[in-house]
């Protein structure tokens, strides 16, 4: 299992290009019609009644709603479910400085690229296909192709001034819900009955009429178990876990499996037990609370 710190995307400088489309930037002299859409401090704001002019985003609640962030910067929240979306297939260049890895969630399209250089100069090139059939003739033929939600590319190589193209290729709607570049962390190898709970963020109860009312909020993906390392790496572990309380980060319990890249969790550990299990080995149990 490896976990990825993520650097800051949305800090000046980072996001280098991006060919996702945003809503268009508020003006205080324009009038705007309710639902009208508008972006100001990185955020969408949604007009809530007609004749609004003069009021601005974020300082009058009477007049616009936070309809959260931009879509060029939706996927560097801590959200998998807000998504940066272009139809025809999504690119966006960062330069983040030295990093190993890169993990991406929430994903829409063909396949994903990466291309990193220095300059004019072509470091390492990576492709990966997130669309798939079961390989027979009946699911070539009838059956939806397999999308792959998630993916990580980990052992990369960079330098301080690298640039990092990401394109994910697709026919109609390319997605991306969640982009984490960062250096990558050994945190030990997944052990067996590793678990991923998948838990239900809607409402779902009866109305006065005793009708189902199903309230629709996405969902979260958690994990828990045990991983092996070998002792003389027990110092650096808990440093690790001490410098990353309540920090969001991207934990891939099996990085080069691609059969198992669904057990990929963003979030944060709420619970971690080092465990001293013999002369040459420690086992880490832990719970992590994956984020909507």
């Amino acid at each position: 299992m490896i976990a990825i710190p993520p650097i800051d995307c949305t800090s000046p400088g980072v996001l280098v290009s991006t060919n996702a489309v945003d809503a268009t930037a508020w003006a205080v002299g324009t009038t705007y019609a309710a639902d009208a859409v508008v972006s100001r401090a990185q955020r969408n704001w949604i007009s809530v009644q007609a004749g609004n002019i003069g009021k601005t985003p974020g300082s009058e609640p009477l007049w616009w709603v936070d309809a959260g962030p931009i879509n060029s910067l939706a996927l560097f929240d801590t959200s998998v479910q807000t998504a940066t979306t272009r139809t025809g297939g999504l690119t966006l260049t960062l330069a983040a400085g030295r990093f190993t890895a890169i993990g991406l969630m929430g994903l829409k399209g063909q396949s994903v690229t990466l291309t990193i250089t220095d300059g004019a100069t072509v470091i390492q090139t990576m492709t990966r296909t997130l669309s798939s059939s079961k390989g027979t003739y009946y699911s070539f033929a009838f059956e939806e192709p397999n999308q792959t939600d998630s993916v990580t590319f980990t052992g990369l190589l960079s330098s301080p001034t690298c640039q990092v193209q990401i394109s994910i290729a697709a026919v109609g709607l390319a997605a991306c819900g969640l982009l984490v570049i960062g250096k990558q962390f050994f945190v030990g190898r997944a052990q067996y009955g590793f678990q991923n709970p998948i838990e239900d963020r809607g409402r779902h109860y009866l109305d006065n009429l005793d009708n189902p009312v199903n309230v629709e909020r996405g969902y979260s993906k958690g994990a828990s178990g045990s991983v092996m390392t070998e002792r003389v790496n027990y110092n650096r572990l808990l440093a690790f876990l001490a410098a990353n309380i309540g920090v969001p980060l991207l934990w891939s319990a099996s990085p080069d499996q691609a059969d198992l890249v669904g057990a990929n969790v963003f979030g944060r550990y709420t619970r971690a037990v080092p465990v001293i299990e013999n002369f040459a080995y420690i086992t880490l149990a832990f719970d992590i609370a994956g984020y909507r």
